[in-house]
């Protein structure tokens, strides 16, 4: 049954307590087409709306007037006016009411997003496509660094080893002078992790309390003058291999560059084993 003809089939279970007539339940609706000629709006919410103690006339101004039974027999020109029924809905009926009407608003939403998805794929063409990273590079430093004494030094000598994990894409990286440069402008993360080792024992005598080793990645290796990323590293007396990484987001302008560097203040000289990395990624522009 189609929600228009179940409706009325409501409204007169809900106004006389019986059955629609059977043309009103088996005449075929046009689309868009309305229930009948004689379904009022504020009739129908009136009917169904009334409380059940009151008569069918009282509950409107459309109201259908209080149903009178036929005189007793033996009674002539005497009638006796019915017991208001009280308005009663079939359990069927409105069980199928609810789940039409749950189909109508499901299909109006589901067209509300459909129509919501194509405006915002109209606007933006590349809504919904996957973030792709423009320029990235994950290199190490092919051989020791030596790295003397009260010296401030850029470094290089890097390659990008064939295994798992490494990766390299776009352009800009120099390997041989470790200098990168930002193919676009937008936001880089870079970071570096070096392996340090003394090349020389601690002499006797020799203080280490204001021996100091710092790591910096700075743009256009301007590091006193530009923004840049530092890491700073007190050395003790011992002679052990020790790491030190810097990591952070740096701002470049297309065609600016960035670089590892490194400054010892330490009294002997200091070397950066092989193996030593040096990675950056573009977040966004």
């Amino acid at each position: 049954m189609r929600l228009p003809e179940l409706c009325l089939a409501l409204l007169y279970a809900a106004g006389t307590g019986a059955e629609p007539p059977r043309a009103a339940r088996e005449r075929p609706l046009a689309p868009g087409a309305a229930a009948g000629p004689g379904v009022d709006p504020r009739q129908a919410w009136m009917l169904l709306a009334g409380s059940p103690g009151r008569a069918s006339g009282d509950r409107g101004r459309g109201g259908t007037g209080a149903h009178t039974a036929p005189a007793a027999a033996g009674s002539p020109g005497k009638a006796s006016s019915a017991a208001p029924a009280s308005p009663r809905m079939p359990e069927e009926l409105l069980s199928e009411l609810q789940l039409l009407l749950r189909g109508v608003a499901k299909r109006s939403r589901t067209a509300g997003e459909g129509c919501k998805e194509e405006k915002s794929s109209k606007g933006n063409p590349e809504a919904g496509a996957r973030h792709r990273v423009e320029a990235a590079f994950h290199c190490q430093t092919c051989e020791d660094i030596a790295v003397e004494q009260k010296v401030w030094q850029e470094l290089g000598s890097f390659y990008i080893p064939e295994r798992e994990g490494m990766f390299h894409r776009g352009a800009g990286l120099n390997l041989t002078s470790g200098q990168y440069t930002a193919p676009i402008a937008g936001y880089y993360s870079f970071t570096t992790t070096l392996h340090i080792a003394r090349r020389e024992p601690r002499r006797k005598g020799q203080g280490w309390r204001q021996s100091r080793l710092r790591v910096l990645i700075c743009v256009q290796s301007r590091c006193r003058h530009n923004s840049h990323l530092e890491t700073v590293s007190r050395l003790d007396s011992s002679s052990d291999p020790f790491t030190i990484s810097v990591t952070g987001t740096l701002y470049l302008q297309a065609g600016q560059y960035a670089s590892v560097f490194v400054d010892n203040t330490a009294g002997s000289p200091l070397t950066v084993r092989s193996g030593s990395d040096f990675s950056a990624v573009l977040l966004g522009v």
